[in-house]
């Protein structure tokens, strides 16, 4: 028998995994799809081309092609350091230093963030009483995360294209957990930013002139991640000593 208060358990579960927020949603299409199938359109995913193919695309259009029997999913937000309030000194060796985007200060999430979703896994089916069919992701799958977890109450996707909590900002990495089991949807977040262009004024290489849209060819977080190829010379001056991801907008 599923106890009634079983959500408010997972979440409080999830609080004491480490995780800041949780929210559940349902499997139906994003709501933004459209937005991203025409930032495809437009190329703006540069040579991130496993992001166009059409296994992919699928699997972001429709999340029950992940799981076909998944009724909730599961979104959960994990904190990291605020690069404002906990600076780094500049990391770099043979006297080359450079700023390095604060999610990566410490041991990479990939590694540390499944095992918690997992035992987040293990005790659900211990509160059924059943094995529950489940995929877990945190930022490994092909799926539109920040739409899940701005329908699933997390906070909204702003200008910025990062999902901002307005409880807790926007240092936070995301995973989810797709779930063959009825949960009730938390109601979805709305956007806040109004007037707001701090973002889209700050970033160094107009990767954010148009409002919600990531230019990704121009972002320095692509530049120095993704990409394989050289940096355009026009864009080498505005990293100025980022050698690692950005935290700018």
């Amino acid at each position: 028998m599923i106890p009634k208060d079983l959500k408010d358990r997972i979440k409080t579960k999830a609080s004491r995994l480490g995780f800041i927020l949780a929210g559940v949603t349902h499997p139906d299409p994003p709501p933004h799809l459209s937005v991203f199938e025409d930032w495809l359109t437009q190329g703006r995913n540069a040579t991130m081309g496993y992001m166009a193919d059409d296994r992919s695309r699928a699997r972001r259009a429709d999340p029950r092609l992940i799981l076909p029997d998944c009724k909730s999913i599961l979104v959960l937000a994990v904190p990291y350091s605020n690069p404002s309030l906990s600076p780094k000194p500049l990391s770099g060796g043979e006297g080359v230093k450079g700023k390095v985007a604060a999610y990566a200060w410490g041991a990479d999430y990939h590694h540390i963030l499944p095992e918690r979703l997992l035992a987040l896994v293990a005790f659900i089916e211990e509160q059924v009483g059943q094995p529950v069919a489940n995929r877990c992701y945190t930022d490994t799958g092909p799926i539109l995360e920040r739409d899940l977890a701005q329908r699933a109450g997390l906070g909204w996707i702003g200008k910025n294209t990062c999902l901002i909590s307005p409880k807790h900002g926007s240092y936070f990495l995301l995973a989810e957990i797709f779930l063959e089991l009825e949960l009730e949807p938390d109601p979805p977040e709305t956007d806040h930013c109004g007037t707001c262009m701090v973002c889209v004024s700050a970033c160094p290489t107009g990767a954010l002139d148009t409002p919600y849209q990531l230019d990704i060819p121009r972002c320095i977080s692509f530049l120095t991640l993704e990409n394989k190829e050289e940096i355009p010379e026009n864009l080498r001056s505005k990293l100025n000593d980022r050698i690692y991801g950005c935290d700018i907008c």
